[in-house]
């Protein structure tokens, strides 16, 4: 019998071996001006597969765990409209009701979890739709409807109710983007011209309700459309409150199939196409727009082939950690929303998955096991203070980077060594954090490392032989492995200035809190001689 000790397979992630002078980046944190505290646009938006998932337990279970340890403000997910929600109902006499109780449990328990929807008005009730094409495992339908005006009149009368329901003052907070990905035939078989018709019915429609509301599209696949999109609004004077789209890093070999003719770097067609889009909008005649992307993650691809939509490890593994962290950084003041897609694999596109771990795009697996992005998530949410500028004694490699905050005393620092997909020829990241302190006091530094084993349960699920069924113990070691690896240090000044040596494998993130130590802890008020008396009294032999 052969026996696989996972502490021993993956010491050798967690281990940092002694530096070398010569190998070793050095990163001051220069005090001075400071800069402003992160935006985290990340945090304004999380998602989830479909309105109907709403209706079940376990993903509600899974959304307050997100609020309670991350936080996000608003939530986006698809098919508010969709025939299970039972909205639209034509009559024998041709007349249309709605029916409004499914959506009403939607939104109610959204709201109770401190969630404000960011509404994706689709998908095309089968009453109201020309034709009968429909997307995914639960058959949206994604045709055109056979009269604009029956539609702008869904959207007016949705509008109202959730008015009334909610209020005015609430609503108007609220974010209404039209459909999904239009500019795929999937998602839409219609024209850009027949999209056009469908975003002015729905925005006029919302604006006939109150002119405050917040309406926006056109909510496409990489970037697309946008340019025209603001263009074609400013002519035909059609409201437009914000921008949307969408991306993923395996766009690039969609775009460009084996990256062959693409003109970005390696590893640097995401945040190109974020820059390239704030760019588009700031040179519009609306350069005052909102961006929200609306949907994004780590799914990549190593190759043309490779490419996959609907089960990709690339979401599970430890790859996320650093593809996640890095991007929300670097790009932290170029959009107004980053709405991860997904927070659940409690998610059915294709159906609802049942392994523990099956390249579906949630941070939480459906037994609620965090992946490394959830991880990744949790540990940015710790970034709090102003950003402090720093100076490093050598250029960073492609895919390193490292941001330094300091709220009052305290520093938050969080590190990260992306790999590529594509050409995993990252190496190992040696380096040292140099931060200027007051006084002489030593500090206490402790460390949350996402490795393999230690914060990316994928990776020991892998080990395992990726059972499908878990066992309660099976289900308890990925839980164990799902937490980052923490560890604690003294650090003491010297020469006006604390260091913290790290060691960063491709993929691994790495976040330390360094504060001031504090006096040794001890009993509340009590003198030594009443606690030695108490526990005299409390040996005394028992009464006869």
């Amino acid at each position: 019998m052969k026996t696989i000790h996972l502490s021993l397979l993956f010491s050798m992630f967690l281990s940092i071996p002694s530096m070398l002078p010569g190998q070793v980046q050095t990163i001051e944190a220069k005090l001075g001006p400071q800069l402003e505290p992160l935006k985290m646009p990340w945090k304004n938006c999380i998602s989830v597969g479909r309105a109907n998932n709403l209706l079940r337990a376990d993903i509600l279970e899974h959304l307050a765990r997100v609020q309670k340890e991350i936080g996000f403000r608003y939530c986006r997910f698809h098919a508010i409209f969709d025939d299970e929600m039972q909205v639209v109902v034509r009559k024998p006499d041709n007349t249309i009701e709605y029916q409004w109780d499914e959506v009403d449990k939607v939104y109610d328990a959204l709201l109770k979890l401190g969630l404000r929807p960011f509404v994706e008005l689709n998908p095309m009730p089968a009453a109201l739709a020309s034709g009968t094409q429909t997307m995914f495992f639960y058959k949206m339908n994604v045709t055109p409807p056979k009269s604009y005006e029956e539609w702008g009149n869904l959207v007016e009368a949705f509008t109202k109710h959730i008015i009334q329901r909610y209020g005015q003052e609430e609503v108007r907070q609220w974010y209404f983007e039209v459909w999904n990905e239009p500019n795929l035939s999937g998602f839409w078989s219609g024209t850009k011209e027949e999209y056009w018709q469908l975003y002015k019915a729905s925005a006029e429609a919302v604006k006939r309700v109150d002119p405050k509301l917040r309406v926006g599209g056109p909510a496409t696949s990489k970037a697309s459309w946008v340019a025209e999109f603001i263009e074609y609004c400013d002519q035909n004077k059609v409201p437009l409150d914000f921008v949307s789209t969408h991306l993923y890093p395996q766009d690039e070999q969609v775009v460009y199939p084996d990256r062959v003719g693409s003109p970005h770097k390696l590893g640097e067609f995401f945040g190109d196409t974020v820059r390239q889009t704030r760019a588009t909008v700031l040179k519009s005649k609306r350069p005052d727009l909102e961006i929200h992307w609306t949907e994004w993650n780590s799914l990549s691809a190593k190759n043309a082939k490779a490419v996959a939509w609907t089960s990709n490890d690339n979401v599970d593994n430890l790859f996320a950690a650093s593809f996640i962290v890095r991007n929300c950084i670097e790009l932290d003041k170029e959009a107004d929303t980053m709405a991860y897609w997904v927070a659940s694999d409690v998610f059915d596109e294709g159906g609802m998955m049942h392994s523990p771990f099956s390249g579906s795009y949630g941070m939480l697996t459906i037994h609620g096991i965090p992946k490394a992005s959830y991880n990744a998530f949790a540990l940015l949410n710790k970034m709090k203070g102003d950003v402090i500028h720093t100076q490093s004694s050598s250029p960073f490699a492609l895919g390193r980077g490292i941001c330094i905050t300091r709220e009052l005393d305290t520093y938050h620092v969080i590190a990260w060594n992306q790999n590529f997909v594509e050409e995993p020829t990252q190496s190992d990241w040696l380096g040292q954090v140099k931060m200027p302190v007051s006084n002489d006091q030593p500090r206490l530094a402790v460390s949350a490392t996402i490795a393999v084993g230690a914060g990316s349960p994928w990776e020991t699920w892998q080990v395992m032989g990726s059972p499908l069924n878990l066992s309660p113990m099976q289900l308890n070691l990925l839980m164990a492995h799902s937490k980052p690896n923490h560890e604690m240090s003294h650090l003491k000044p010297v020469g006006g200035s604390i260091s913290y040596d790290f060691l960063l494998r491709p993929g691994e993130v790495k976040y330390w809190e360094i504060s001031v130590s504090s006096k040794t802890g001890s009993s509340k008020v009590s003198s030594k001689e009443d606690l030695e008396k108490w526990d005299k009294a409390m040996s005394g032999k028992s009464k006869k």
